[in-house]
């Protein structure tokens, strides 16, 4: 097109707009993928604490549950064997 050089400057200019705005797209992609890795990595890491202290928890509870029984064992021995 040497007739129209100025039409073919503007095509020029179309497509590198056109590249930009791609590029910036996968950026903006690329950004939301990794603060969905982040806030993944974060649950996990949130889930394995929570994981790390059940046995403690179960163990606390059971002998809270314990304490209770013989505390309503030696009402019991109290009330009635004494």
């Amino acid at each position: 097109m040497p007739d129209f050089p100025e039409l073919d400057l503007r095509e020029r200019i179309v497509r590198i707009d056109q590249m930009l705005i791609d590029i910036e797209r996968d950026l903006a992609e690329r950004d939301r993928a990794r603060t969905d890795v982040g806030r993944l990595e974060a649950e996990r890491d949130r889930r394995r604490q929570e994981m790390r202290y059940q046995p403690i928890l179960a163990m606390i509870a059971g002998l809270t549950a314990g304490a209770a029984l013989f505390a309503a064992g030696a009402a019991f021995v109290k009330l009635f064997g004494g």
